[in-house]
């Protein structure tokens, strides 16, 4: 945690004109400078940056603050990575209240530090720059998106035993790996490396892929300190600001598309770091607002992953599509080719997601059969019952249409005969659970009266995507972080308040549901002694919750 009297010193040495002139032409005015507001559609210089007081104000939207609010604002950063925005423009030695945030800015020190040697050889090593030419990179690409070359594993050892990095650092980094007898050895060897930052820009990890045939032609850094790969998307950091502007996200499988996707002017592409999106990946994505488009290869990898994001991200309220590429027709190649014509034929070819995800579970059934039939209608309704019931009695005449049956023999959401009543609004909570933490949170934020009746209801309920926000709402002493991250969710108009007790309680059932569920996950993929039993327990905890007889 930064501590408040660091980032006051921060904001007292900082010209708040120098910061905002890095991102708004300003112009004098008397004793102030104007310029175009960046916060809203402005034609004339609405505002106006104040150097005496250290602020900024537009007098049309209303946005001011000071140089951490605007970075904060302009970026689409949270409250402490703006701090840190700010510090680093700066040159401010921030001061931190305990070692893990030290640890982490070491983290980061480390990275940096390695990422530069790996840039400087990539030049070096013909078969590597060659590599990325003959498939369509240029330099100001290869300077952009700060690819590199790792070398031999004794070339890497040298570097940090000469920058006198931590091995230990170097481990939980996953710069390097530790072998038999203990020895370290490099975890990127003869591969082209995919420098992987945040979405605030800050390195958290590599990519490498091999030039030298090696069967794992991909790998990422491991999990670590500083890099989560289910909940961080590649290229992000470059793509954000054309994400805002456009409203619209393409989310790839892989650093070579989403690279050649800027090329080509999609500079809104961004890539997973896995198979499909994750609970995890759904926060940032909401930030932006932005109407989604799965961009994945047509095998079976392919569709599988954009079957089961096309579900979270519906699940979860998010406008989605889907982009199959078919065989033969990388867009990388295509960019390569520079056949651009035929790449956005390509992605203009969109099926909405949920349109995707019931022809999928229909393609899977032998619909000429009438027992199959019913089987496939039972799998779409499974669907569906998870989605806003508006949303999904929109696909009642698809499903109709595919099944070959009366739009009037079926029902798609929970507003039908077998939807859940047992608990108050199920399936409203069901659906998507990020947003219910959210909604929890701003209701016991807002209502102390509700916060001190229903805060111990909630310690042993699990948290998936929210739990440091939740544990912020908890703290007594708050820190500055905490009041800034708990008023933007107070704020955000798109999460609604819970009005009672009874309301909180069944947001409680889902999530204790939710924790249950997890649980069964993991014990259906364990070896455990007395398994069935065990998984048949939390089954009857289940359903015990949600009141099915």
């Amino acid at each position: 945690m930064i501590k408040p009297e660091s980032i006051q010193r921060l904001i007292e040495q900082t010209d708040i004109v120098d910061v905002v002139s890095r991102y708004v032409n300003l112009k004098r005015s008397g004793r102030n400078f104007v310029g175009i507001c960046p916060f809203h559609d402005d034609k004339n210089p609405s505002m106006s940056v104040s150097p005496e007081l250290n602020i900024y104000h537009c007098f049309s939207c209303k946005a001011g603050g000071n140089a951490i609010n605007f970075i904060k604002e302009y970026e689409k950063l949270n409250f402490p990575e703006a701090v840190e925005k700010l510090a680093s423009m700066q040159n401010f030695a921030l001061e931190y209240t305990d070692e893990k945030s030290n640890f982490k800015k070491l983290d980061k020190e480390a990275l940096s530090i390695v990422k530069a040697y790996y840039q400087s050889l990539l030049y070096q090593n013909k078969a590597a720059i060659n590599y990325l030419y003959n498939r369509g990179f240029n330099d100001e690409l290869i300077a952009k998106f700060e690819l590199g070359y790792a070398p031999n594993s004794q070339n890497t050892l040298n570097l940090l035993a000469n920058e006198k990095i931590d091995p230990k650092d170097a481990i939980n980094l996953g710069i390097v790996k530790v072998g038999e007898g203990g020895n370290l050895y490099a975890s990127f060897i003869d591969r082209i490396i995919f420098t992987i930052n945040n979405h605030a820009g800050k390195i958290v990890g590599f990519g490498g892929r091999t030039i030298t045939n090696h069967p794992a032609k991909y790998v990422n850094s491991p999990q670590s300190s500083v890099f989560d790969k289910s909940q961080i998307f590649y290229a992000y950091d470059k793509a954000k600001d054309e994400i805002y502007k456009l409203k619209e996200i393409i989310i790839t499988e892989g650093y070579m598309d989403t690279i050649m996707l800027h090329k080509a002017g999609h500079k809104n592409a961004v890539a997973v770091l896995g198979t499909a999106l994750t609970p995890k990946h759904l926060p940032l994505l909401r930030r932006s607002n932005a109407k989604i488009t799965l961009c994945f290869d047509g095998d079976s990898a392919g569709i599988n992953a954009a079957f089961k994001s096309s579900k979270l991200l519906l699940q979860n309220d998010f406008d989605t599509s889907v982009v199959v590429i078919p065989k033969g027709a990388d867009p990388a190649d295509l960019v390569q080719a520079g056949n651009l014509k035929e790449l956005d034929k390509i992605l203009n070819s969109k099926t909405e997601a949920g349109e995707f995800v019931i022809r999928q579970i229909a393609n899977e059934f032998e619909l000429q059969r009438p027992v199959q039939k019913q089987l496939a209608l039972e799998e779409i309704v499974k669907f569906t019952k998870t989605l806003n019931p508006i949303v999904a009695d929109s696909y009642k005449s698809l499903v109709s249409m595919i099944l070959g049956i009366s739009i009037d023999s079926f029902s798609l959401s929970n507003s039908g005969k077998n939807s859940i009543k047992s608990i108050p609004n199920f399936a409203k909570f069901e659906k998507k659970k990020d947003y219910l933490e959210l909604q929890i949170i701003k209701t016991l934020y807002l209502n102390k009266d509700l916060f001190n009746k229903c805060k111990d209801m909630f310690l042993d309920a699990k948290f998936q995507t929210h739990e440091d926000e939740f544990k912020a709402l908890l703290r007594t002493q708050k820190t500055p972080e905490d009041e800034i991250m708990l008023r933007e969710i107070s704020i955000d108009i798109s999460i609604d308040e819970f009005k009672s007790i009874d309301e909180l309680s069944s947001a409680y059932k889902i999530l204790i549901i939710n924790t249950y569920e997890n649980m069964l996950k993991k014990l259906k993929n364990s070896d455990i002694e007395n398994k069935q039993e065990k998984i048949k327990q939390v089954q009857r905890r289940i359903i015990k919750l949600k009141g099915v007889k």
